[in-house]
């Protein structure tokens, strides 16, 4: 069922209920009012006879019968017995034939105080009558023919207004209904334009207060997300292949010139060689790969401690030292610590190292001295770290692209590498929720400014960038 018709039949349903309880609640109040009132005035009507009869010596009660008929009043075909203690008749209104046929009726009533019944759309009224020391009973019974009528007038006029009302009520359900989803409807033709080739296209928003409009941004936030998503995906499986394609291709090129002719020992260790160089940048692309997937994880699942910056950092420089590569990492502290928690933060100890690992191994590759200086720094909040080194630097208007997967600048391209390190670098930054500062100039250095909380808030964003 579409939420049109099922807003549609709920609204009427709704004020169905309402106008039913409320058309109900009218009939029920007026019934009892009529029952009330008409009680009223039938005891009104029998107290004023029996008064009548008693107090007025010379009245006779041919005479008192004749005023009951003359005497205009509200109330048809009323019939009165006033009767004394001992229940003779003294007064009545009728002939003896109705008598007989109506007094039986009041057999089943209580005869030591007034109190009434009703039975076939007639009341049936005893009054304990007191006077002169002396007790008259007091009947009397009608029927309502004129309240009756009015409640049947009454109960007309209600289903009409009800069947009115109902009709009316569908009709402004539909309309209200179509006006409050035609903006879901815009939206819905508005998405469903929206394909792979024009992800950059965006939901218009007419009104910026309401829900809709709120959904509206909310899935163009989206939007934005998978195009990023989609363009980043684009560029790493271009950039990947790239990569991947020039080792391979430059092994398979190496095999084939070598298979032409026999080649002496020292050719053949030569090409080997190259060869192991080649299958060596292979296997850092696909490492970097590794651990761009391992620092995409989401934050739920990569377990938090306590890690002490200054130890991660001083394992990674004997890591490269033992590597061999004429790196030289020099380790300051801008302020030295009162106490191990002052430079600690709470982080995952692998990823944090592969962070550092991969800022520093890209400061002294692309630095002539192979130098890099690391300098650490706390406060209450965060504990701060800047990697110093004189190299190359990056151009101003490439520095907020490093961070994509596999982007290399302009002036790295003679130099070997992936272009994984720094994506996997800003990634792990934001996973801890740190800041990166950038600043370079060309040809005389980089510093790489990370900010690290010492504690996480409960939320980690991803999906941007970590470069402040």
């Amino acid at each position: 069922m579409k939420i049109k018709t099922k807003l549609t039949i709920n609204f009427t349903l709704l004020v169905a209920g309402i106008l039913a309880v409320s058309s109900i609640s009218v009939y029920l109040f007026s019934l009892r009012y009529r029952q009330y009132d008409f009680y009223l005035r039938l005891r009104h009507k029998a107290l004023n006879t029996a008064t009548l009869l008693l107090n007025i010596k010379d009245i006779s009660p041919g005479l008192l019968k004749i005023i009951d008929e003359t005497t205009i009043s509200t109330l048809r075909d009323v019939k009165v017995w006033v009767l004394d203690e001992s229940k003779n008749i003294l007064y009545s209104n009728t002939d003896s034939a109705s008598t007989a046929k109506i007094l039986p009726a009041f057999s089943y009533m209580r005869w030591t105080d007034s109190n009434f019944r009703t039975k076939d759309d007639k009341v049936y009224l005893c009054i304990v009558y007191n006077y002169n020391k002396h007790k008259y009973y007091v009947l009397t019974t009608a029927e309502d023919y004129y309240g009756m009528a009015e409640l049947k007038n009454l109960r007309f006029i209600l289903i009409i207004v009800f069947a009115i009302s109902m009709l009316l009520t569908v009709l402004a359900a539909i309309l209200n209904t179509r006006q409050s989803l035609q903006p879901i409807k815009e939206l819905i033709r508005q998405v469903d334009e929206i394909k792979a080739s024009n992800l950059h296209s965006r939901l218009s928003i007419a009104n910026n207060k309401d829900e809709i409009a709120e959904l509206a941004k909310t899935f163009n936030k989206m939007l934005e997300r998978l195009e990023k998503a989609f363009e980043t995906e684009r560029m790493f499986v271009s950039n990947a292949s790239h990569e991947l394609r020039t080792p391979i291709t430059s092994i398979k090129g190496q095999i084939e010139v070598t298979l032409i002719k026999n080649r002496s020992a020292e050719e053949y260790q030569k090409v080997l060689q190259s060869i192991l160089d080649d299958v060596n940048n292979m296997s850092t692309i696909i490492n970097g790969f590794l651990e761009l997937a391992e620092a995409n994880t989401e934050p739920a699942r990569i377990k938090f401690e306590k890690v002490r910056l200054d130890e991660l950092i001083f394992s990674v420089q004997d890591d490269l030292l033992r590597q061999g590569k004429g790196y030289n990492v020099y380790v300051e502290f801008e302020k030295f610590p009162d106490e191990e928690d002052s430079i600690t933060v709470k982080g995952n100890p692998r990823l944090l190292k592969i962070m550092i690992s991969n800022i520093i191994d890209n400061a002294c590759k692309f630095s002539p001295n192979r130098k890099v200086t690391v300098k650490i720094d706390y406060n209450e909040q965060t504990v701060d770290l800047k990697f110093i080194d004189e190299g190359i630097g990056i151009p101003k208007e490439e520095i907020k692209y490093i961070f994509e997967p596999l982007y290399r600048t302009k002036n790295s391209q003679g130099q070997a590498g992936s272009g994984i390190g720094l994506s996997i670098v800003n990634r792990i930054a934001l996973l801890h929720q740190a800041n990166i500062d950038v600043k370079s100039e060309i040809n005389k250095g980089t510093i790489f400014h990370i900010s690290i909380p010492r504690k996480l808030s409960q939320e980690t964003t991803v999906g941007e960038t970590a470069n402040s």
